[in-house]
């Protein structure tokens, strides 16, 4: 949610819950992950979970299949 919504206040009303209750919890996550901000949580949250998801039907491998790396340029 935090992904798709960005900010607090959205996520608080999805869940029904008050915005301080989302912010304590992102704090609290991004601190267990050592990381200093949201978005470095986040970005690490992202890089995890595309390594290690197994479900074929996650969003993320429909991304990763749609979005093909042009290959880099030799040295030579």
């Amino acid at each position: 949610m935090v992904l798709k919504r960005h900010r607090s206040s959205g996520v608080a009303r999805e869940l029904r819950i008050a915005e301080r209750t989302v912010k304590a919890h992102i704090a609290r996550i991004s601190d267990k992950l050592g990381q200093q901000t949201r978005l470095q949580a986040v970005v690490l949250s992202v890089l995890v979970h595309h390594a290690l998801c197994a479900d074929t039907h996650c969003e993320c491998r429909h991304a990763a299949t749609a979005a093909v790396d042009p290959p880099l340029p030799s040295a030579s």
